[in-house]
């Protein structure tokens, strides 16, 4: 909807008073936030007419006005200057990532947990699997005399891995017989066909060798057990509880965030971008009070996902959207690094 420049202004002072606030904005902060402001009574009308329009409400007869959530939509698309992040913010995000060395798949955590530090909201990350990945490689690695990390690659960089203790039935010269059995008959099979069924043949194969190698390939196949999904992790329990301001609706949104689907397709409605997505928008009950921020990070189209923060419609735009987006922005090359450590 087209609204004269008078109209924006008055939403847009609405809503930065009530962001600070939390209180309705009448005609009186008005006059004194807006510069050459009008009237009393013309900013009363105005405020009417943006109320008739659905991007204000008035909470009670006498009460001033705030932004409904089509208010913050507007203002968000088209009035809102979002901010550069801040150095202090920036150098935040990059020292909790200073010196990580992880799977490419856990990254994200830290940058949940960073997020949450920061903002004092609690935070998602999640990554979009589209296709069942195949598996790169398996190697075993000696830790000890008696045991080995059992280390699962997958082709876009996602890992499991597992110290093993083999056992006293198992020695180091069947390494080559188990090396010999992944290589033709899990290395490039994709995640979703080691069923049950197929690691049972995989077994049957090694012969004589079955019964001491059967630990380490059934290791191996339930490391590869559900690392196709997509994935959704929180952080920030604590900060959930904060937002929700009663224990009835925390847990009410922690349940849905834990069905993890339905959560998912709303971070997927962002397309991979940056974007804010008002809880009433989306059709859940259990998100109608909240809106999500959310950004997009890839890694040369083998891995992406979102990290987004959860917050009620009041929170400070201008300085959480560049936050995330820098944060996604440093993911993306951050699991890049990860996942060349893995190749090499």
């Amino acid at each position: 909807m087209e609204l004269s420049p008078r109209k924006q202004a008055v939403l847009a002072a609405v809503t930065k008073a009530y962001i600070a606030t939390g209180e309705p904005v009448g005609s009186k902060t008005l006059a004194a936030m807006l510069k050459n402001a009008p009237s009393s009574a013309t900013l009363r009308n105005e405020m009417s007419e943006l109320c008739e329009l659905g991007l204000l409400s008035q909470p009670h007869t006498s009460a001033g006005r705030v932004p409904t959530s089509s208010g913050f939509r507007t203002y968000i698309d088209t009035l809102m200057k979002t901010d550069k992040i801040s150095e202090t913010d920036r150098a935040f995000i990059d020292r909790g990532f200073g010196g990580l060395y992880s799977a490419p798949e856990e990254i994200p955590d830290t940058a949940a947990e960073i997020l949450t530090s920061l903002t004092g909201l609690p935070a998602l990350t999640c990554f979009f699997a589209e296709a069942s990945p195949k598996v790169r490689r398996v190697e075993l690695i000696p830790v000890t005399k008696g045991s080995v990390l059992l280390l699962l690659i997958t082709t876009d960089g996602r890992t499991r891995s597992r110290i093993f203790r083999p056992g006293a039935g198992y020695d180091r010269e069947l390494d080559g017989r188990f090396a010999e059995l992944i290589k033709k008959r899990v290395e490039g099979r994709q995640v979703d066909e080691l069923t049950k069924a197929y690691m049972q043949g995989v077994i049957a194969e090694a012969g004589i060798d079955s019964l001491r190698l059967m630990p380490l390939l059934s290791a191996v196949f339930e490391m590869a057990d559900g690392i196709g999904n997509s994935g959704l992790r929180l952080s920030g329990r604590q900060a959930l509880y904060n937002i929700c301001g009663s224990d009835e609706k925390a847990r009410s949104l922690l349940s849905f965030i834990e069905l993890e689907e339905p959560m998912l397709s709303v971070m997927r409605k962002s397309g991979g971008k940056s974007g804010v997505i008002f809880g009433s928008e989306t059709g859940y009950r259990q998100l109608a009070d909240f809106t999500v921020v959310s950004a997009g990070y890839s890694v040369a189209g083998k891995y992406s996902g979102s990290v987004a923060v959860i917050g009620p419609n009041r929170i400070s735009y201008e300085r959480i959207i560049p936050v995330v987006e820098y944060t996604a922005s440093r993911l993306s090359v951050l699991i890049a690094g990860a996942q060349k450590d893995m190749e090499d």
